[in-house]
Protein backbone atom coordinates (compact mmCIF):
# COMPACT_ATOMS: atom_id res chain seq x y z
CA UNK A 1 0.00 0.00 0.00
CA UNK A 2 1.25 3.37 -0.99
CA UNK A 3 0.39 6.31 1.77
CA UNK A 4 -0.13 9.63 0.09
CA UNK A 5 2.92 11.94 0.24
CA UNK A 6 2.62 13.83 3.51
CA UNK A 7 2.19 17.51 2.29
CA UNK A 8 4.36 20.69 4.74
CA UNK A 9 2.37 22.25 7.55
CA UNK A 10 3.22 25.14 5.93
CA UNK A 11 1.56 24.84 2.57
CA UNK A 12 -1.34 23.74 4.00
CA UNK A 13 -1.64 26.41 6.78
CA UNK A 14 -1.38 28.65 3.12
CA UNK A 15 -4.21 26.56 1.47
CA UNK A 16 -6.13 27.73 4.59
CA UNK A 17 -5.06 31.02 4.88
CA UNK A 18 -5.65 31.49 0.62
CA UNK A 19 -9.41 29.68 1.48
CA UNK A 20 -10.49 31.39 4.10
CA UNK A 21 -9.32 34.73 2.30
CA UNK A 22 -11.52 33.82 -0.75
CA UNK A 23 -14.59 32.74 1.48
CA UNK A 24 -14.61 36.23 3.36
CA UNK A 25 -14.10 38.20 0.09
CA UNK A 26 -17.03 35.90 -1.19
CA UNK A 27 -19.50 36.78 1.75
CA UNK A 28 -18.24 40.34 1.62
CA UNK A 29 -19.19 40.57 -2.45
CA UNK A 30 -22.64 38.81 -1.19
CA UNK A 31 -23.46 40.91 1.56
CA UNK A 32 -22.57 44.07 -0.16
CA UNK A 33 -25.25 43.17 -3.45
CA UNK A 34 -27.84 41.95 -0.59
CA UNK A 35 -27.09 45.19 1.26
CA UNK A 36 -27.21 47.45 -1.77
CA UNK A 37 -30.78 45.40 -3.02
CA UNK A 38 -32.16 45.90 0.27
CA UNK A 39 -31.05 49.40 1.04
CA UNK A 40 -32.81 50.72 -2.35
CA UNK A 41 -35.85 49.35 -1.16
CA UNK A 42 -38.57 51.77 0.75
CA UNK A 43 -38.64 51.18 4.49
CA UNK A 44 -41.07 48.80 6.36
CA UNK A 45 -43.16 47.25 3.47
CA UNK A 46 -44.45 50.65 1.84
CA UNK A 47 -45.22 51.30 -1.40
CA UNK A 48 -43.22 54.14 -3.42
CA UNK A 49 -44.12 57.70 -2.49
CA UNK A 50 -47.51 59.01 -4.50
CA UNK A 51 -47.96 61.95 -6.46
CA UNK A 52 -49.38 64.49 -4.09
CA UNK A 53 -51.97 66.31 -4.10
CA UNK A 54 -52.28 70.27 -4.21
CA UNK A 55 -53.21 70.05 -0.63
CA UNK A 56 -50.52 67.66 0.40
CA UNK A 57 -47.80 69.52 -1.71
CA UNK A 58 -49.18 72.43 0.54
CA UNK A 59 -48.98 70.90 3.57
CA UNK A 60 -45.37 69.11 2.55
CA UNK A 61 -43.92 72.71 2.59
CA UNK A 62 -45.68 74.08 6.02
CA UNK A 63 -44.31 70.44 7.55
CA UNK A 64 -41.18 71.53 6.15
CA UNK A 65 -40.96 74.81 7.69
CA UNK A 66 -42.37 74.03 11.07
CA UNK A 67 -42.56 70.27 11.95
CA UNK A 68 -39.50 68.55 10.16
CA UNK A 69 -37.01 70.03 12.74
CA UNK A 70 -38.32 68.75 15.89
CA UNK A 71 -39.99 65.46 14.08
CA UNK A 72 -38.10 64.49 11.03
CA UNK A 73 -39.03 63.95 7.58
CA UNK A 74 -40.60 60.87 5.83
CA UNK A 75 -37.84 57.89 6.91
CA UNK A 76 -35.75 57.38 10.09
CA UNK A 77 -37.06 57.10 13.46
CA UNK A 78 -38.63 54.36 15.86
CA UNK A 79 -42.25 54.48 17.75
CA UNK A 80 -39.80 55.53 20.72
CA UNK A 81 -38.17 58.65 19.59
CA UNK A 82 -39.35 62.10 21.40
CA UNK A 83 -40.35 64.20 19.22
CA UNK A 84 -42.46 61.60 17.64
CA UNK A 85 -41.75 60.73 14.00
CA UNK A 86 -44.94 61.21 12.18
CA UNK A 87 -43.66 58.75 9.02
CA UNK A 88 -44.54 54.72 9.72
CA UNK A 89 -42.09 54.46 12.16
CA UNK A 90 -43.51 56.59 14.70
CA UNK A 91 -46.91 56.25 16.55
CA UNK A 92 -48.51 59.19 15.05
CA UNK A 93 -51.41 56.71 13.23
CA UNK A 94 -52.09 55.71 16.33
CA UNK A 95 -53.94 59.01 17.47
CA UNK A 96 -57.48 60.44 15.66
CA UNK A 97 -57.61 63.44 13.23
CA UNK A 98 -59.38 65.76 15.91
CA UNK A 99 -56.94 64.43 18.47
CA UNK A 100 -53.47 65.53 16.19
CA UNK A 101 -55.32 68.80 15.57
CA UNK A 102 -55.61 69.78 18.76
CA UNK A 103 -52.12 69.10 19.70
CA UNK A 104 -51.18 71.16 16.99
CA UNK A 105 -53.39 73.78 17.63
CA UNK A 106 -52.77 74.00 21.39
CA UNK A 107 -49.49 72.42 21.50
CA UNK A 108 -48.76 69.75 24.42
CA UNK A 109 -51.68 68.14 26.38
CA UNK A 110 -51.92 65.55 29.04
CA UNK A 111 -50.85 62.96 27.46
CA UNK A 112 -47.98 64.56 25.15
CA UNK A 113 -46.89 65.55 28.71
CA UNK A 114 -46.53 61.93 29.80
CA UNK A 115 -45.14 60.95 26.94
CA UNK A 116 -42.31 63.47 27.31
CA UNK A 117 -41.69 62.67 30.84
CA UNK A 118 -41.16 58.89 30.29
CA UNK A 119 -39.30 59.26 26.88
CA UNK A 120 -37.42 62.25 26.27
CA UNK A 121 -33.90 63.53 27.17
CA UNK A 122 -33.63 66.21 29.38
CA UNK A 123 -33.96 69.73 27.98
CA UNK A 124 -36.02 68.65 24.83
CA UNK A 125 -38.57 71.13 23.48
CA UNK A 126 -42.19 70.70 24.41
CA UNK A 127 -44.86 70.53 21.94
CA UNK A 128 -45.27 74.61 20.82
CA UNK A 129 -49.27 76.13 20.10
CA UNK A 130 -49.18 76.86 16.29
CA UNK A 131 -52.97 78.37 16.54
CA UNK A 132 -51.96 81.78 15.89
CA UNK A 133 -49.22 80.94 13.19
CA UNK A 134 -51.09 78.12 10.99
CA UNK A 135 -55.28 78.56 10.00
CA UNK A 136 -57.47 75.44 10.74
CA UNK A 137 -57.19 75.16 6.81
CA UNK A 138 -53.10 74.58 7.17
CA UNK A 139 -53.57 72.51 9.56
CA UNK A 140 -55.51 70.16 7.75
CA UNK A 141 -52.88 70.23 4.68
CA UNK A 142 -50.22 69.48 7.25
CA UNK A 143 -52.29 66.43 8.67
CA UNK A 144 -52.89 65.59 4.91
CA UNK A 145 -48.91 65.42 3.99
CA UNK A 146 -48.30 63.45 7.27
CA UNK A 147 -50.87 60.60 6.16
CA UNK A 148 -48.31 60.23 2.98
CA UNK A 149 -45.74 58.87 5.01
CA UNK A 150 -47.72 56.21 6.68
CA UNK A 151 -48.22 52.74 4.76
CA UNK A 152 -52.03 52.25 3.54
CA UNK A 153 -52.19 49.71 6.26
CA UNK A 154 -51.70 52.35 9.06
CA UNK A 155 -53.56 54.94 6.72
CA UNK A 156 -56.55 52.36 7.06
CA UNK A 157 -56.45 51.74 10.98
CA UNK A 158 -55.82 55.79 11.82
CA UNK A 159 -59.06 56.32 9.64
CA UNK A 160 -61.03 54.02 11.56
CA UNK A 161 -59.54 55.37 14.54
CA UNK A 162 -61.04 58.77 13.54
CA UNK A 163 -64.02 57.84 12.42
CA UNK A 164 -64.48 55.94 15.74
CA UNK A 165 -63.13 58.90 18.17
CA UNK A 166 -63.90 62.30 16.58
CA UNK A 167 -67.63 61.45 16.17
CA UNK A 168 -67.59 60.70 19.78
CA UNK A 169 -65.68 63.87 20.50
CA UNK A 170 -68.49 65.64 18.26
CA UNK A 171 -71.44 63.95 20.41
Amino acid sequence: MNAPPLRSPVLNRRGLVIGFAVGALLMLIVGGIAWWSLGSAPSRGQSPAPELTATERRGEKIYTASCASCHGGSDGGTMMDYPPRHNANGHTWHHPDCELTQIVREGGDAMTDAMREMMAPPNSPRMQAFKDRLSAEEIAAVLAYIKTMWTAEERDVQAKITQQECATARS
